[in-house]
């Protein structure tokens, strides 16, 4: 099947939620002529829950399909941390759900994207279940489901106990044959404890109470039955993540007999890439909109 590109209307900035002095947005991008409520992809940006923000513009595989696409932005840094950031984005899919008149969307055809610190807050918004200890919906969004239709989520951190216990021996190559060290020295790259204490507010896993609340705040402790379709994608080169991480989560939520499509690209941190993934992402999005 072969799909032309729609046009969109110009990029509207919505605020979507406001928590004490924070106004929270999204940038929303609406077909031009769809005759009918089209699905719907929502992006969560990336940049280690610290940096970043929504995109402002459409990509190429959602305008082929003339989704309805809605690129949010959540707390970051001091003002977020977990669960705040999930709390933010299962309340912009709130919103966009009793919104989605305005937004000639269909409700019940709402699928979530992201890649690295977006992949994992898509994964969250897709795994946990709806009275997730995250805060809560905003007041005017009560009784208003976070439900997806389906999460598209690439290079995501799946294990933060594992994240937090990556040795320093633990080595990869990048595709341009540079080595990355990871580990809890405080002088090697990328290490991955800094950015969690300040994730998690200063706390760690190295107590039980500890343990189970990174457990509590990343996908594989949530893996269960009836989840929404998956699509999980990883770099075999990921200098950031220790490796097979989401294949260790899809390998969990294959088990349980839930729908997930587990993806390897041969390059790092990054979109995924390989020979048949456009084909494997265009199925996956027939599945979870059909």
């Amino acid at each position: 099947m072969i799909l032309t590109p729609v046009d969109y209307r110009p990029m509207e900035v919505v605020t979507y939620g406001q928590v004490g002095i924070k106004t929270l947005r999204l940038n929303a991008f609406v077909p031009v002529k769809a005759e009918r409520p089209v699905p719907a992809m929502v992006e969560i940006h990336g940049g280690w829950f610290e940096g970043g923000g929504p995109s402002e513009s459409v990509p190429g595989f959602v305008a082929q399909r003339g989704l309805g696409y809605f690129a949010i932005a959540y707390r970051l840094g001091g003002e977020g941390g977990l669960p705040e950031c999930i709390r933010d984005c299962r309340n912009a899919i709130r919103f966009l759900r009793k919104n989605a008149a305005r937004f000639n969307i269909d409700p019940d055809r709402i699928a979530v994207m992201g890649g690295s610190a977006g992949g994992h807050l898509s994964l969250m918004a897709g795994v946990v279940p709806e009275r997730f200890d995250d805060g809560g919906p905003l007041p005017e969004l009560q009784g208003v489901s976070a439900k997806v239709c389906g999460v598209f989520s690439y290079i995501p951190p799946t294990d933060f106990v594992r994240f937090w216990k990556q040795g320093p021996d633990d080595v990869v190559t990048a595709p341009d044959g540079t080595k990355t060290f990871r580990g809890p020295l405080p002088n090697v790259e990328n290490d991955a404890r800094p950015h969690l204490r300040a994730l998690f507010h200063g706390a760690t896993p190295d107590t039980k109470a500890g343990a189970a609340l990174y457990d509590r705040m990343c996908p594989i402790g949530h893996v269960r039955k009836g989840l929404p379709p998956l699509l999980v994608c990883e770099g075999a080169r990921d200098p950031i993540l220790p490796g097979t991480m989401a294949k260790d989560f899809a390998d969990r939520v294959k088990r349980t007999g839930s729908d997930v499509t587990y993806w390897l690209s041969d390059n790092g941190h990054e979109w995924p890439a390989g020979e048949g993934f456009d084909a494997l992402l265009n199925g996956f999005l027939d599945r979870i909109y059909r």
